[in-house]
């Protein structure tokens, strides 16, 4: 892990920022936002969605850019949000892949919504109830990659709204395969992916969510040296 923290000491929060600015997904969101005035909607819709958001057909920034572009021209109530949005992924291009079963996912997700509803600035402060709650209704792990993934994108959208809110250190990072492979690269005597990039985490104090665009915008680097 020292030899991966000798590369990355040198980004920190800020930098973090500036480049989830840049990514594909953040923008998809920014402009969805500007062009709906149900700000209240939008954050539970990323939410639901962020939810739905794997095995996916084509990959996740088109995705993302395709939902923004789907509910930036269709209006809808905060009480329809789970049935168009089971809608939208059945004509989606991007998100094919076992519909029947992100439909159920979507009907679970209802009750959080529910209890998330006017409280959109509270969680956006306090992340880490929020994560609890969808990991507690979906009934799945904390660190599991569909909650933690929504906790992100639910930052991504609500910081175009409310002043700025780090993501809490407490929340994992969402494991997928390049971070797998930089562990595997890197591990030295760990074994226990999350206590890796925790730690690394920490050492770099960046948050776990802000430490995943840097590792991902720089992996190639990272990989290959």
């Amino acid at each position: 892990m020292q030899e991966l923290y000798t590369k990355l000491h040198k980004f920190d929060l800020n930098y973090a920022i500036k480049l989830e600015e840049t990514d594909r997904q953040f923008i998809a969101l920014k402009s969805l936002i500007e062009k709906n005035n149900d700000k209240r909607v939008v954050l539970a819709l990323v939410i639901a969605n962020s939810i739905i958001c794997y095995q996916l057909s084509g990959t996740w920034e088109n995705y993302w850019e395709e939902f923004s572009l789907y509910f930036s021209v269709k209006k809808i109530s905060y009480e329809n949000i789970v049935f168009e949005l089971g809608e939208f992924i059945k004509q989606s291009k991007n998100n094919k892949r076992f519909i029947d079963t992100k439909v159920k996912r979507l009907e679970k997700v209802k009750f959080a919504l529910d209890l998330f509803e006017w409280k959109e600035e509270y969680f956006y402060k306090n992340m880490v109830e929020l994560r609890d709650l969808l990991a507690k209704t979906m009934k799945q792990k904390i660190t599991d990659k569909t909650i933690v993934f929504a906790v992100k994108m639910f930052g991504y959208v609500a910081r175009n709204i409310y002043s700025f809110v780090a993501y809490p250190k407490e929340i994992f990072i969402p494991i997928d395969s390049r971070l797998t492979n930089l562990f595997e690269k890197y591990k030295w005597d760990y074994d226990d992916i999350n206590k890796f990039y925790q730690d690394l985490s920490i050492k770099l104090d960046v948050s776990l969510l802000h430490l995943d665009w840097i590792v991902w915008i720089n992996y190639d680097k990272l990989i290959s040296e």
